[in-house]
């Protein structure tokens, strides 16, 4: 992988990284404001903790195999950058009591819902085993916590 291209896409890696942390950052004062779903909360935000610490493990392995690797998807940093600030909204109004709990839950499903449609999963190609098992976790993941957070808002719907 060219010298340019390596380091657009591990930008790309550290921005994603940034966003899975100040999602991680978006469920930690959940657990505080809704104590009868603390696990539930705290389970989300070691989810991305996991993902950041997935995406650090990327990096690692394109500066270590760089010839594996070709420039996938491009993704605009600003737009990404501007999602971030959303977030950052987010938990402010959360801190200030702003937001309910089901409201909270359907902001978290359209953020995870982003990130699959955002198709980050495409930024780079290549046959790296470690790297698309990596890659491949975060997505199960992420498709496992928009069912998991559409579960919890019908079971708080309906109670």
């Amino acid at each position: 992988m060219e010298q340019y291209l390596l380091r657009t896409t591990l930008q790309t890696l550290t921005t994603m990284e940034d966003l899975e942390l100040t999602v991680a950052d978006l469920y930690k004062p959940c657990s505080q404001l809704w104590p009868e779903h603390k696990e539930f909360w705290m389970d989300m935000e070691k989810a991305e903790i996991k993902h950041a610490d997935n995406i650090v493990r990327m990096s690692k392995i394109i500066l270590e195999r760089p010839e594996n690797f070709e420039l996938g998807r491009s993704f605009t940093f600003n737009a990404v950058k501007f999602f971030i600030a959303g977030i950052k909204s987010i938990i402010q109004r959360l801190k200030e009591k702003e937001i309910d709990e089901i409201k909270a839950l359907l902001l978290a499903r359209d953020i995870e819902q982003s990130y699959l449609e955002s198709k980050y999963v495409e930024i780079t190609k290549t046959e790296d085993n470690e790297f698309k098992s990596l890659m491949r976790e975060i997505h199960s993941d992420t498709v496992f916590h928009r069912e998991y957070l559409n579960q919890k808002i019908k079971e708080l719907a309906t109670s």
